[in-house]
């Protein structure tokens, strides 16, 4: 008999596939075929990864895009003690912290780190502070440093960095400090992700890190722009490697479909 964990990740993965229309509302999942329960969870997950390399896709040409993969883990039933079976179980997106291509711009607002995959720029909306890599800043019409999306950019105190004189020449140093002239105006603030820290995406090249410090090992350059790290050949390559292995797992399904069908039929007959 199944455990209290067991029948919950059950019940949790019926839930699933019901909403993805798999399975009827009224369908009892410790009632469907071993073979076709396999088959159906192994395609859920095969949408949610199709759906993440979409995502992917549709973000490379994204300033500081960072690609995401849907990581999973496996299951152990042994509701059938003969043969124990392994179900995937999603456990959340990783964030891939390679570098994308630098681009340069010539444009002195217009900031990448480079040195240190892990290094972020802090950036603030509303009560909210985000980490992000996407470098091609702006002033709004305060005078202060913000993204695209107008974020304010943080300096090192956690204040936003304001140009008061709104400069035409305004020069970045590698270390993060800003000179409007010769006059020191800010420093940005610049904090690398702690291993073993979670990084939840939220749009806008934004991510949420769940701890951070202060970053060492960068250099800032000025003029140039961090480009999405997604490799668009590799993601449409593993797409259609997914697509056919979804298509195989749907031939499993109909042939699975067929054989009980015969059986059924079968059986009258014995």
């Amino acid at each position: 008999e199944a455990t209290g964990g067991q029948k919950n990740w059950r019940l949790g993965l019926a839930c699933l596939l019901r909403r993805t229309g798999r399975i009827s509302a009224k369908e009892p999942p410790a009632a469907m075929e071993s073979t076709s329960f396999l088959a159906l969870s192994k395609q859920v997950a095969l949408e949610m990864r199709l759906s993440n390399i979409a995502n992917n896709l549709a973000n490379a040409s994204t300033p500081g895009y960072r690609r995401n993969e849907m990581a999973f883990d496996g299951f152990l039933s042994r509701q059938h003690a003969a043969a124990p079976i392994v179900y995937p179980v999603e456990r959340g997106l990783r964030v891939d912290l390679g570098a994308g291509p630098a681009i340069s711009t010539g444009n002195q607002l217009d900031l990448s780190l480079t040195g240190n995959d892990r290094a972020f720029f802090v950036v603030a909306r509303g009560n909210e502070t985000f980490v992000t890599r996407a470098g091609a800043f702006q002033l709004d019409e305060s005078g202060r440093l913000s993204t695209a999306a107008g974020d304010a950019v943080l300096g090192a105190g956690g204040d936003p960095i304001v140009l008061p004189g709104r400069s035409a020449n305004i020069t970045v140093t590698s270390s993060g400090a800003i000179y409007e002239g010769d006059e020191l105006v800010g420093e940005l603030q610049v904090v690398e992700v702690a291993p073993g820290s979670t990084l939840d995406s939220r749009g806008d090249s934004r991510m949420v890190a769940s701890s951070t410090r202060p970053a060492e090992g960068f250099a800032v350059k000025q003029g140039v722009v961090e480009q999405s790290n997604v490799q668009s050949i590799l993601e449409l390559a593993k797409m259609v490697q997914l697509s056919r292995d979804f298509e195989a797992l749907q031939q499993i399904q109909a042939a699975e479909h067929s054989r009980l069908t015969d059986v059924i039929e079968r059986l009258p007959a014995v």
